[in-house]
């Protein structure tokens, strides 16, 4: 089995994903299939050996005028090497040149049906200044053409309005009729099928009573070419701007993809060349100087530079560099020239990875949105069935009942509300509301270092009440630090740590290396030889230098070399393993001069962080298998709830499993392999992105450079696309129990009030899209400032509606 993410090209409403959705699915070896209509992507599971990437796209092809992009369809020859490098790319280069061609056929469209309902709009603003008492109107300037021998009569109006409507109608807008009935072939129903149903109508209805008045006897008609020509109009602009909106929302590949450098310099026979990107292999020593973007992954082995990191990171800060240091392809070098060495390119790189797990967040579908998916698909059947029993309660039972009068224009309103009811109802921005606000979410997480790999994740982080912290590598740095050094009164301090730096930096252990760090940039190296070094197993090293022996190591060590105690490094050396430390004894020619306290030290950002998430009301655990003193000690100082200590590795997950069933939302935070089953369990398991790779692989989230702050941004940024969703859902589903009732005339019979399908049309597109630029405002709402944001953006959209809702009552009185 494997699992793919690809593009699609065509897809214009909610209904359209359901249907790529059964189509793909039934192919044998579809284990699953997800198409996010706001991304306009496919995830699809299959088996390779029953089904290839062909039998997709036909699928695909069958559900409509969709496309299945993959990087097949780019022409470009693809080497062994180009072909694992940059693939992804490819097929993004390629829909996205697919989808700028379909934007821009769609925008020349819109300007010409929008030159061509110019007429229209004239007769329209004629019927508004009649109906504002500002001008008699005109029924028909141009007259009738009358044929007294047929007793016929043309109105030359009508008949221009058909010659006009008609292209505009099945030219125009002939790929709603297209599209509905690709629907119909498989047997199901999108937007477009209400669409076509709805202008169709109002298209025949015309017609007739164009062509043949008579037919309805001595009842009084008008025509609907007016209605079918801005819907088509209306529709196609809102779809022109919604694909602009989500061009914006989907922004965060398209600049991850922009960040990667298109050249390396690499030094070859001597030489340096510039060579594309595709081109570099593992083990290319690469040159980058001053302002250029380092192109792949690779280790420094010639000088040193500052790097600017916040592209992959969110931190603004640079980052200083050496020799033996990582460099990550897409940062900016900014000082210094180096030359590294090649170690990841294509897929391994970080960028790529970090582009695949946005991809894979943004493809996936949330809990929430899934309920929405189940009203979306039942949709389009109900509101033609509304439609269908509406026309015949306006013809047939509502003169009976007394609610018109004989008079009135029965099967002209029928029509009317009938064609209303078909053209508002608009399942897009339920199929909206979701995949925009999470799309908007990962990509802006991502630009801040926090990769979210499930839209799931994202939903559910917001409810978490509990962070669990592993301790070593999450909340400390994971390596040991000397932290105080008590040295015996008279002895030299700078000679002292001269002769441990010696020693120390022969010997491998993370103790040792602690103690080379600290001493190094306290003295001047010594010109002496180190003699006779051995390292004893369990308690330390040994050594001489200058003729005199040197011991580092533990209580055991000095005790079976018979070094002379002294009182005031004893006395310093119990009070350090009292507060958690470990300790190194140092003698010198048999007499005990030194003792180096050590301590894996906590992060410069952990208590900031653990402040954060208190005051969002979290409960902070350090779950950890170090000594309770020890775990202690780092929790004081990090103000932590409460300590679970001297923990197995194979216990972490039952811990988690347990405090769950005291109905606590667990997130749990780790880096180590023995994290990984802790972080599978949680209800969001977050990853630091500097720890092992199954520890990031189980996680749900992952924090990039390993930055503690960003549990609580993960956490508000999940907090603030949920209250978007719900906000967008809100208004998703507000507008349709408010319009479809409206437009099927509850109003009529007491206040004369009807829904205009002009102005149904244009609500419609307005709803799509203001759930787009609802999830848009995502970019810069914070916790502080959302209110504010509300309160502006609904504002403007009660003003338009109401704007709306007034002309509509112009327009049908």
């Amino acid at each position: 089995m494997i699992k793919k993410i690809f593009p699609i090209v065509g897809m214009h409403c909610a209904s359209c994903k359901m249907l790529i959705e059964k189509m793909v699915g039934k192919l044998d070896g579809v284990t699953s299939v997800t198409v996010n209509y706001a991304t306009e992507k496919m995830a699809v599971e299959y088996d390779e050996n029953k089904i290839n990437i062909v039998d997709l796209a036909g699928a695909v092809g069958k559900a409509g005028s969709y496309q299945l992009v993959t990087d097949e369809h780019n022409q470009t020859v693809l080497t062994p090497n180009n072909l694992a490098n940059r693939p992804q790319a490819k097929m993004h280069d390629h829909a996205s040149v697919l989808k700028q061609k379909e934007y821009q056929l769609l925008k020349i469209k819109v300007i010409l049906i929008g030159l061509g309902v110019i007429p229209f709009a004239i007769i329209m603003a004629n019927m508004i200044l009649a109906a504002l008492g500002l001008s008699r109107g005109w029924h028909a300037p141009l007259g009738y053409l009358n044929i007294e021998s047929l007793s016929y009569r043309l109105n030359l109006l009508w008949f221009l309005e058909f010659l006009l409507a008609t292209p505009i109608i099945f030219i125009g807008g002939w790929q709603f009729f297209s599209s509905a009935l690709s629907a119909l072939k498989a047997k199901a129903a999108n937007m477009d099928t209400l669409i076509a149903l709805g202008t169709f109508t109002a298209w025949l209805f015309s017609t007739i009573v164009t062509f043949t008045p008579d037919i309805l006897g001595g009842i009084k008609t008008e025509v609907f070419y007016e209605a079918a020509v801005f819907i088509v109009f209306f529709i196609l602009l809102g779809r022109l701007l919604e694909a602009r909106a989500k061009g914006q929302a989907n922004d965060a590949i398209k600049k991850l993809l922009a960040l990667q450098a298109k050249e390396a310099t690499v030094i070859r026979d001597g030489r340096e060349i510039k060579i594309p990107i595709d081109q570099v292999i593992i083990g290319d020593k690469i040159m980058v100087k001053p302002g250029e973007k380092i192109p792949v992954d690779g280790i420094i082995v010639e000088g040193a530079s500052t790097i600017d990191e916040s592209m992959i990171s969110g931190e603004s800060m640079p980052v200083d560099k050496t020799i033996g240091q990582q460099v990550i392809g897409a940062t900016i070098n900014k000082t210094g020239a180096f030359i590294f060495e090649a170690k990841k390119i294509g897929a391994d790189t970080i960028l790529a990875q970090i582009i695949n797990l946005v991809e894979q967040a943004q493809a996936t579908t949330a809990p929430i949105q899934r309920r929405a998916d189940k009203i979306s698909a039942i949709f389009v059947p109900t509101v033609t069935v509304i439609a269908v029993i509406a026309f015949w309660f306006w013809w047939l039972a509502a003169p009976r009942l007394g609610l018109l009068t004989s008079d009135q224009p029965i099967i002209q309103l029928a029509v009317f509300i009938a064609t209303t009811i078909l053209i508002i109802a608009c399942p897009c921005a339920l199929g909206l509301a979701t995949p925009t606000a999470v799309m908007v979410g990962t990509g802006k997480a991502a630009g801040r270092g926090i990769l979210i790999k499930d839209a799931s994740a994202l939903e559910i982080v917001h409810k978490v009440n509990t962070v669990v912290f592993d301790k070593t590598g999450t909340l400390t740095k994971g390596q040991p630090e000397v932290t105080e050094v008590v040295i015996a009164p008279g002895t030299n301090q700078a000679r002292l740590f001269q002769q441990a730096y010696a020693i120390e930096k022969l010997s491998e252990h993370p103790l040792s290396t602690a103690i080379t760090r600290y001493t190094e940039t306290k003295i001047k190296p010594l010109a002496e030889k180190v003699k006779n070094f051995s390292a004893i197993a369990g308690q330390g090293i040994k050594a001489q230098l200058d003729q005199t022996e040197i011991l580092l190591g533990n209580q055991r060590l000095m005790s079976e070399n018979n070094i002379r105690s002294n009182p005031q490094i004893d006395q310093a050396a119990k009070q350090l393993v009292k507060s958690g430390k470990t300790i190194i004894l140092m003698a010198v020619a048999g007499n005990l001069q030194a003792v180096f306290g050590l301590a894996d030290v906590v992060k410069t950002d952990s208590r900031l962080a653990i402040e954060k998430l208190q005051r969002l009301g979290m409960k902070t655990i350090m779950l950890t298998g170090d000594n309770l003193k020890t775990a202690q000690t780092i929790a004081k100082q990090l103000g932590i709830d409460d300590v679970i200590a001297d923990v197995l590795p194979q216990d972490k997950s039952d811990i988690i499993k347990k405090l769950q069933n005291h109905d606590q939302m667990v997130a749990m935070v780790g880096d180590g392999i023995n994290d990984a089953p802790a972080l599978a369990q949680a209800d969001v398991g977050i990853a630091m992105g500097n720890g092992t790779d199954i520890a990031i692989e189980a996680g749900d989230i992952i924090l990039v450079k390993g930055s503690l702050d960003k549990v609580a941004e993960a956490i508000t940024m999940s907090k603030l696309t949920l209250i978007t969703i719900k906000q967008n859902l809100f208004w998703a589903f507000g507008y349709n129990i408010v319009a479809i009732p409206l437009a099927a005339g509850v109003l009529y019979p007491v206040s004369g009030l009807l829904l205009s399908p002009i102005i149904a049309s244009a609500a419609m597109a307005f709803s799509s899209i203001s759930v787009v630029l609802n999830s848009l405002r995502l970019k810069t709402l914070t916790l502080t400032n959302r209110y504010f944001s509300d309160a502006v953006f609904y504002l403007f959209i009660v003003i338009f509606l109401a704007a709306a809702g007034y002309a509509g009552t112009l327009l049908t009185d």
